[in-house]
Formats: C-alpha cells, structure tokens, sequence
C-alpha cells in the first residue's frame, strides 16, 4: 500500500467513524478544503478545518465510503451519507503533498436536496462556530424556504421531466 493509499485509509475511517483528530492527521497543515456550495468559501490550515469537521461529523450518519481510486498525488473518495434524514452522496477530490498528506480537498455533493439540507444544517452551525451567531440565525431562516422548494421540487417536479413510465 503506498503512502497516499494509507493516507485516504485513514481518512475514510475517519469519515466513517466520526474521528475528528485522526480527520485532521491525513492534512497538511496549511491544507485548503473548498466548499462543495461555493467558490467563496475555503478553510485553509488546521484551525480552521477542526469546526468544519466537527460540524460535518456531528451531522452525517450512516456514512459509508464505496470508492478510493487514484495516484500518489491525487486520490478521488466517495461516500454514502445521511444528513437529517436526507441521503447524500460526496465526492472528495484530495490533492496530496510530497508527504502523502492532503494538500487540498474539493468537495461535490449530490443530489440537490442533500446539497441543501447539508447547507441548512452547516451553515448556521459553522457561522456559530466562527463567532458569528447573527449570521447563523440568517442562514438558518433562509434556508428553511430554499429546502422545502428543493425538496417538493425533487419530489414532484424532476419525474416530470424523466421517461414515461
């Protein structure tokens, strides 16, 4: 096994089991996650990614992680999750350093209403961890309506568009 193999091992036994420590051992510390909602957001270094993932385990359950393919400089992870009932399915696209630690992580979520309702749940508890509680209660409040369209929409409106059946 190389040192990259080892190092998404670890990783998804730490998504899996909710470990934040052994989480943050397979980053560099000056590691840059980006954001699977937007381009604005990154956390970059150790500091900053302890909330993130502090946040993202205290929400996701019965994560199951089915794929771990790539090199020595990039590996590609992809788990099964649920997030407040809501099934989800993540990609992480981890860029590794000289070092076989994660240099830099991009993250893809799908479908839609996991993506929202990761957002619903997130947000207002990482503004809260970022000592920005005002910006929490506003995302908390925004995304209540934002969910319940992607929801009815998903439910109703998306088998509109498939094959007759």
């Amino acid at each position: 096994m190389s040192t990259a193999e080892e190092t998404t091992e670890r990783y998804r036994r730490a998504v899996e089991t909710g470990d934040v420590d052994l989480a943050l051992s397979t980053f560099a510390e000056d590691a840059v996650v980006r954001s699977p909602l937007t381009r604005r957001i990154r956390f970059t270094g150790h500091a900053e990614l302890r909330p993130l993932i502090e946040v993202a385990y205290r929400h996701l359950e019965d994560v199951r992680c089915h794929t771990d393919t790539g090199d020595d400089r990039t590996r590609v992870v992809v788990y099964t999750a649920r997030i407040r009932g809501e099934e989800l399915e993540e990609t992480a696209v981890l860029r590794l350093d000289d070092r076989g630690k994660i240099a830099e992580a991009t993250l893809f979520v799908r479908p839609l209403p996991g993506l929202v309702r990761l957002m619903a749940a997130f947000g207002p508890d990482i503004a809260r961890a970022n000592g920005r509680p005002a910006a929490a209660r506003f995302l908390a409040a925004a995304t209540r309506p934002l969910l319940s369209l992607v929801r009815s929409g998903d439910r109703f409106g998306v088998p509109l568009a498939g094959p007759r059946r």
